[in-house]
């Protein structure tokens, strides 16, 4: 599987929140070094700045499935009784 990266605009603002936005989304590491040049090469505003976050860290995390000890079940069966 290839890696797949986002490249993101952060916005600072001083009188209120900053926002941040999506501007690529699920590229290549090719195509979103390309995008993050071209977004800070066009930019003329200091308060903006992009970002590349690689997807694979972002909505993904390792769980080990629950497994129910003989223990527990006994446990379980006891109270329903």
């Amino acid at each position: 599987m290839d890696k797949k990266y986002l490249v993101i605009e952060h916005h600072k603002f001083k009188t209120f929140n900053d926002t941040w936005t999506i501007k690529f989304a699920n590229v290549d590491e090719d195509t979103a070094f390309q995008k993050l040049v071209a977004l800070r090469t066009l930019n003329d505003d200091t308060n903006k700045i992009y970002y590349i976050v690689n997807m694979e860290y972002l909505w993904t995390k390792d769980i080990e499935p629950l497994v129910l000890t003989d223990e527990v079940k006994e446990d379980k069966q006891q109270m329903l009784f």
